[in-house]
């Protein structure tokens, strides 16, 4: 039996072009400061204590803060669901940490 010659052969990407697919669109973070900490702007975890996943969080903040990467990763963060991680400097509000207060308005 002859095969039917079916039109140009399907050439299947691989996992470096699907990489490059997932990835468009996607911030420039090269030189970002979080590269090898991202565990610090995990979310939550779920047997975690909300104290010790704020100090992760601050910790996480305060490396953003100095970042030359943080504007773009800021741009980026703001087209994103929320994550209750630390994204772009931002830090979620953990329970029982609800921030600061809100200042009283001028009457």
């Amino acid at each position: 039996m002859v095969a039917k010659y079916r039109g140009p052969a399907r050439r299947e990407g691989g996992w470096v072009d699907l990489t490059a697919e997932i990835l468009r669109g996607t911030a420039d973070l090269s030189g970002a400061n979080c590269i090898g900490s991202e565990t610090l702007f995990d979310p939550k975890a779920r047997n975690e204590e909300s104290v010790d996943a704020a100090y992760r969080h601050r910790a996480a903040a305060e490396l953003c803060r100095t970042c030359p990467a943080v504007d773009a990763c800021a741009r980026w963060a703001a087209t994103q669901p929320d994550t209750n991680a630390v994204v772009g400097g931002r830090r979620p509000v953990l329970p029982g940490n609800p921030g600061r207060p809100r200042k009283a308005s001028a009457a």
